[in-house]
């Protein structure tokens, strides 16, 4: 007997449920999941890496790849066939109403009641994770791929420095900073911005 299928996070209803070409179609439509938009909302719109958008979802990397995967080829077949895209139904649930406890970590959903305390170790410093989804900001901010990680300058370091002395000097273009050595007490260098 196959294990029952998980119930995946999404963050936000979609605004539009249905897509038409210019021109009416009688062909079948497409239908899209919300969960697969929400894989495509995440990793595609607001350019999340796949990992932390798995777990936004509560699902495995894999599971998100198929996921996405799935969503990606009827799409593309839509655009290319010239067909409608419906958007409808999926193993989902909203966030509206989920809580995380900052002290201990439970985490709890609760469709029906609002919570002020954890009901595992009766903190009250709870956490809504919709509005933990809010503070993401922005599609996209944040979040983009670059050296140093989310949210910093794009591109390597434009100086490099050494770890022991803290000597700077202006990085060679296509040589990292760990390749070279200080030349005032020999330690080893890293890129510095």
């Amino acid at each position: 007997m196959p294990r029952p299928r998980r119930s995946r996070r999404v963050f936000g209803e979609p605004q539009f449920r249905c897509f038409k070409p210019e021109k009416g179609t009688d062909k079948e439509p497409v239908l899209i999941t919300l969960d697969e938009f929400e894989s495509v909302r995440l990793k595609d719109y607001q350019k999340i890496q796949q990992k932390k958008a798995a777990e936004l979802m509560g699902i495995s990397q894999p599971t998100f790849h198929r996921t996405l995967t799935s969503a990606r080829e009827k799409i593309a077949k839509a655009l290319v066939e010239g067909k409608i895209i419906n958007i409808k139904g999926g193993i989902c649930m909203n966030d509206e109403k989920r809580y995380r406890c900052s002290k201990c970590g439970f985490e709890w959903h609760s469709p029906t009641k609002e919570y002020d305390s954890c009901p595992d170790c009766g903190s009250e410093e709870i956490v809504s994770l919709r509005s933990e989804v809010q503070n993401l900001g922005q599609p996209g901010m944040g979040m983009r791929r670059s050296f140093g990680g989310p949210g910093r300058r794009a591109g390597p370091p434009s100086v490099c420095k050494c770890t022991k002395c803290g000597y700077e000097t202006e990085k060679t273009p296509g040589i990292p900073c760990r390749e070279d050595k200080c030349p005032k007490c020999g330690g080893s260098m890293c890129g510095a911005d």
